[in-house]
């Protein structure tokens, strides 16, 4: 009795979880007979990915080549004929308008199925556990698959934790073990931008952003082997013949009360400068207090940064899951080796 006590409390101080529902978030279901071959000529990714996983990251370009929208789609009933498709829930409406733009006369249903289920985002708050994926989905000890629908680690990369997606009316706790629950949906997204993650509307403006500066070949979103699909073309030949100059960043805000008092109704989207140069080095995206994320030109990411007009200065970082960097954005950085600069 006492040996299992010791292993419960071990368990609890070791493999302890928060769960926060992104109610910021929404599902449409799209099914039908042609649905695979639909998705294909549309997202960035391969739909053929799913015979590995159920779950894949991707993105839907307008003709120009920018993110209108970024989302995880879901095999969850593990055929080609039924996706759930996570999005913002504010891009409903538009999102549903395009696919619907797009079907024409093929075998296709659009449903938003919000209100039948509930997202949710499981985060590791040990580090031993989130570094390793398998050992955070064994932990949380699923124990039902009634009422779950999908238990996933994030496909974007195994260090963003676990996404749930169960039964609106069912209770997480009868679903897996060692997890509080947290309505803060700030902690989830300064979590993201801890890693340099951007998501959703909020932090990509639709039809503005460049995929690949927004990291979509490092989180596993896009296919270079598939065929075509809208807003190919510029992330081809970016990737095989361009140099990314600027790319997303996690940063530290120094002096955030200074921002957020000259600053209080628009912090995010303003411009950042080489102190020494005067001239900009990028924008700030998006944060939640000191935590935020920024587009920074990679030759500036080393120099002493500040907000335009404003004491407050910005400290970029490489993401520890950033792969090993190629010899181009390595010039570009103006480092010798990746390993040197984490």
């Amino acid at each position: 009795m006492l040996k299992r006590l010791i292993q419960y409390k071990s368990i609890i101080r070791f493999h302890h979880f928060t769960a926060i529902p992104l109610d910021n978030r929404s599902l449409i279901k799209v099914h039908g007979d042609d649905t695979s071959k639909f998705l294909q000529g549309l997202i960035t990714n391969d739909i053929e990915n799913f015979k590995n996983t159920n779950a894949i990251y991707s993105m839907l370009l307008n003709a120009r080549g920018r993110i209108l929208y970024d989302m995880i789609i879901y095999n969850h009933q593990l055929n080609k004929s039924s996706y759930l498709i996570e999005i913002s829930q504010n891009a409903v409406a538009d999102f549903m308008r395009i696919l619907g733009t797009y079907k024409l006369r093929k075998q296709v249903n659009i449903e938003d199925v919000t209100e039948a289920y509930r997202i949710w985002s499981i985060l590791a708050c040990q580090k031993e556990v989130h570094s390793n994926t398998n050992d955070l989905r064994d932990s949380l000890n699923f124990k039902t698959r009634q009422g779950l629908i999908i238990g996933q680690s994030d496909p974007r990369h195994p260090s963003l934790g676990v996404r749930l997606i169960t039964e609106r009316q069912s209770q997480l706790d009868n679903l897996v073990d060692y997890c509080s629950i947290s309505n803060d949906i700030s902690i989830y997204k300064k979590w993201l931008y801890q890693h340099g993650i951007a998501e959703g509307t909020e932090d990509i403006p639709s039809g503005e952003c460049i995929p690949l500066e927004y990291n979509i070949v490092f989180l596993n979103g896009v296919s270079f082997s598939k065929g075509c699909y809208i807003g190919q073309e510029l992330v081809a030949r970016t990737h095989h013949t361009g140099v990314i100059r600027k790319r997303l960043m996690p940063v530290q805000i120094k002096n955030y009360e200074e921002l957020s008092k000259n600053f209080e109704r628009k912090i995010n989207d303003l411009t950042i400068i080489n102190q020494e140069t005067k001239r900009r080095a990028g924008k700030l995206c998006a944060s939640v207090n000191e935590t935020g994320i920024a587009l920074i030109r990679l030759n500036d990411w080393k120099r002493n940064l500040r907000i335009q007009n404003a004491d407050v200065p910005i400290k970029p970082s490489i993401p520890t899951w950033w792969p090993p960097l190629d010899e181009a954005t390595k010039l570009e950085m103006q480092i010798d080796h990746f390993s040197s600069s984490s």
